[in-house]
Parts: C-alpha cells; sequence; structure tokens
C-alpha cells in the first residue's frame, strides 16, 4: 500500500502534538479545577466561620449580606430542624433542610440537596450557643452546584480551548509543510523522469534555501553532466561511424588518386614538351594531398597520428603549401598574402601534418571571403611573426564576413559546419594537429577581419626532437 510522503509527515505531528497537548491541557485543567474548587471551599468555609463565630444576631438580612459575598444561600435553624433566618427569597417554611431523603454524597463541599428544583451543595455547621437562646442552632450553608460547574469550567475550559487551537495550528502547519515538501519531491520526481528519457532542462528552484533547494541544484548539475556525457557519447559514436565508413571510401579513392598521379607520371614522361610544366607539378601536387586528406579522413575517429621528431623553419612549411592554394585563390578572384616576418621562427613539427593544417586554414579563408557581405577586393593573408619569447605565432586573415552565429561558439568540434557540402572536421582536425605540436588555436574578429591564430613553441635550430 502506498504511504504518500506527506501523510509519513503529518500524521505522527498531529499525533505526538494531539498526545502532549491532552496530557498538559488535562493536567492545567485538572489543577485549574482543583484550585477553583479550593478557593470556592476556603471561600466559604471563611464566611460560615465568620458567621459562626459572630456576636451579631444572625437575621435574614445579615444572611442576604454574606450572600452577595458568597454566592451562597445560608439558613440558621433550631434544634427541631425549623428555620429561624435564611437567605432565601422564599418563606423558610418552604426549605426542606431536615429531609434527609434528599441527601447525596457528592463533593467535598457538602451533601447535594435538591431545593425547589434547584440542586446545592448542603454543608452544616453547629453555632455556639447564646444567651437567652437555650436550644443549639445549626448554620446551613448551600452553595449552588450550577454556580460551582460554571467556575469550573471557566477554569478548565480556557486551557482545553488553548490545547484544541493548538493541535489545529500544528495540523495546518504540518499540512502546510508537508504539502510543500511532498509537491517538490513529485516535481523533482517528474524532472528526473524526464531527464531520464533525454530532455535535460533544468528543474525549477524552490525559492527557500533550504536542503530541498541543495536537492533540486544537485538534479540540475546530474542533469547537465548527463547532457554532456551525451554529447561526448554522440560525438564519440560520430567519429567511430566517419572512421568506419571513409575507411572503405578512403581507400577507393586514394587508389583512384593514386592512379591519376601515376597517369600524370607517364604523360610527363611521354611528351617532353610537357616537362617543369607548373600546371602539371601543381596537380601532381594536389593529388598528393588529396590522398593525404583521404588519410586524414581514414583517421578522423582516432588521434591524429603526429610525428613531432626533427625541428623546421615553420616559414618553409608555408612556403612549401603556398603553390598548392595559389590555383583556387586566383580561380576565386582572392588576393593572397604571405609575410614571412624578419626573425626566424625554428619550431619541432612533423612539417607534412601541420602543412595540411595550414592548407586547411587557408581554404577555408579563400572559401570565407566569397560569402555574401564580406569587403572588397577579397583579401586573404598569412602573417608570421615571433610576437613574444619562445613562440612562434601565424594569423590567418580574410575579409569575409566572418563565421555565423549557430556555429560561432564552436568552430573546433567537430561535425560543426553550416556549409551544404562540408563534414565539419576541416577546423577539428587542425586544432589536434596544432595541440599536438603542443601550441594553441584560436579564432577573433578584428576590424571587420576574421584572424586565426596559432602559436607553437620555438626550439633550438638544429636540436634532435624525439
Amino acid at each position: 500500500m502506498r504511504w504518500p510522503l506527506r501523510r509519513q509527515i503529518m500524521l505522527p505531528l498531529l499525533a505526538v502534538s494531539i498526545a502532549s497537548l491532552a496530557a498538559v491541557g488535562g493536567i492545567y485543567a485538572q489543577l485549574a479545577a482543583r484550585q477553583a474548587r479550593d478557593q470556592i471551599e476556603r471561600q466559604l468555609a471563611g464566611v460560615v466561620s465568620v458567621l459562626s463565630s459572630s456576636n451579631f444576631p444572625l437575621t435574614g438580612s445579615v444572611l442576604e449580606k454574606m450572600r452577595e459575598l458568597s454566592g451562597a444561600e445560608f439558613v440558621v435553624t433550631d434544634a427541631a430542624g425549623a428555620a429561624q433566618a435564611a437567605s432565601f427569597s422564599q418563606g423558610s417554611s418552604e426549605l426542606p433542610i431536615g429531609d434527609e431523603g434528599d441527601v447525596e454524597r457528592t463533593s467535598p463541599l457538602g451533601s447535594r440537596l435538591v431545593v425547589m428544583g434547584e440542586a446545592y451543595f448542603h454543608r452544616v455547621t453547629p453555632l455556639p450557643k447564646r444567651a437567652g437562646s437555650p436550644d443549639p442552632r445549626m448554620l446551613h450553608a448551600l452553595f449552588p452546584e450550577a454556580e460551582y460547574r460554571r467556575a469550573l469550567q471557566e477554569a478548565y475550559l480556557p486551557p482545553v480551548i488553548v490545547g484544541v487551537a493548538a493541535v489545529v495550528a500544528v495540523g495546518i502547519v504540518a499540512s502546510v509543510l508537508s504539502g510543500r515538501i511532498s509537491r517538490t519531491t513529485s516535481r523533482l520526481g517528474s524532472d528526473v523522469l524526464r531527464m531520464a528519457r533525454g530532455d535535460f532542462t533544468p528543474a525549477q528552484l524552490p525559492q527557500i534555501d533550504d536542503e530541498i533547494r541543495d536537492l533540486s541544484l544537485a538534479v540540475n548539475r546530474t542533469a547537465e553532466m548527463l547532457a554532456e556525457y551525451e554529447r561526448q557519447v554522440r560525438r564519440a559514436e560520430q567519429m567511430r561511424t566517419v572512421a568506419l565508413l571513409g575507411a572503405g571510401l578512403a581507400h577507393e579513392m586514394r587508389n583512384a588518386a593514386t592512379g591519376c598521379r601515376i597517369a600524370l607520371d607517364l604523360h610527363a614522361e611521354a611528351c617532353v614538351e610537357c616537362a617543369g610544366d607548373e600546371s602539371l607539378l601543381v596537380a601532381e601536387r594536389q593529388l598528393l594531398l588529396m590522398e593525404n586528406q583521404l588519410q586524414r579522413f581514414m583517421r578522423a575517429g582516432k588521434s591524429p597520428a603526429v610525428t613531432v621528431d626533427r625541428v623546421v623553419d615553420f616559414a618553409s612549411i608555408l612556403e612549401n603549401v603556398w603553390p598548392l592554394v595559389l590555383p583556387a585563390a586566383r580561380h576565386a578572384g582572392v588576393e593572397l598574402r604571405f609575410n614571412r616576418g624578419s626573425s626566424e621562427a625554428w619550431i619541432a613539427a612533423d612539417d607534412e601534418a601541420l602543412g595540411q593544417a595550414i592548407v586547411n586554414l587557408l581554404i577555408n579563408a579563400i572559401e570565407a571571403v566569397q560569402q555574401p557581405g564580406g569587403s572588397t577586393p577579397r583579401r586573404v593573408e598569412a602573417n608570421l611573426a615571433v610576437t613574444r619569447p619562445g613562440f612562434a605565432e601565424l594569423i590567418v586573415r580574410d575579409n569575409g564576413p566572418g563565421p555565423q552565429a549557430a556555429v560561432a561558439d564552436a568552430l573546433f568540434t567537430p561535425f560543426n559546419t553550416n556549409k551544404p557540402e562540408g563534414v565539419g572536421l576541416g577546423l577539428a582536425v587542425v586544432k589536434r594537429v596544432v595541440e599536438a605540436h603542443r601550441g594553441a588555436i584560436d579564432w577573433m574578429r578584428v576590424d571587420e577581419s576574421t584572424c586565426f591564430r596559432i602559436e607553437i613553441p620555438l626550439a633550438r635550430k638544429g636540436a634532435c626532437c624525439v
């Protein structure tokens, strides 16, 4: 059977509250009732003591004054039980004082006696014998039972009312608190189920800063971690899928590119006039680059195989790859510039891997300036310099409109692209190659231009690297 949290909190609190308040209220009510009864008894005993020891005659008017002071009725009888004076407004002959059949012991105030349809507590006190009065007299004190019960009610009713009000207040507070906890936990349960279904939207936080808010924050933190894990799993799955598909596709394309390159070599050998033709050399290098790019695509799901085993001139790497991008720049009508700088920049590098990364940046820049919204004339430039001790800096700048907002925050993330024909692997591979050279890459917009900056540590010329 389901036992809701609200009941688990509210019912024990109510049970404890009712039991404790009932005990305290009952004890206090009994003490108050006893105090009221003792007060009435002391007051009545004091009045009786005054009347029994007084020297003035106990007439009806005197007894009426005593009734006003004590609230009790008084009757003076002789030895035969005949009434001599009374505080009753009716005739004293109608008082059945001597009728023992109506007497019933019910209270320390005396026996219960019904007089003219009204119940009284009856107590008899002998009066001292006086001169001129040969017969002994008796003083009958009759305290109204209704007045006695009213005094008791006034004594114990307030603590009972306070106790009931406290129980109701505790019930309301317990209901509100348990309801809030129950609603919050129910909402958190729904949020957790929603996150389990893949919706990692943060849960609503309670306004009160307490443990429930801490639990909500922990749930939101868990959602953030799950979202990040999901992104990593999807990225890894994408990379693995690309690696599997690219392995077969790249193998076939590399065979075709190798056949084209062999055909060009055979044509160069057969055609003496074509020997040393720049266009054929560029075509051959482009085919070689295609083979290398296909190999890179095959390794897209793995860490790049970069072997930093020798010290090379950073500028020579750019000079070697520059002819590979010139045809693309000329075809697109883009002005291509290279500023070598005055300082030598020797780095420990895999010139083939780093050259491919630079070609990728330059091709991306050439494509960027062709997008609508760029400046004219279209210009791409590469600036190599030693900007701070121990580091060589290469900046590839273009005056295109810059990356779109949808991809600008994650340019180096795999599969993040807005090109219809792109797969989003180029900049991701560039970043891995640069990081393999213990370098860093970032980008920025400066003066209506997009700048990609590569920074690689310098190495001592002639040193050996492993």
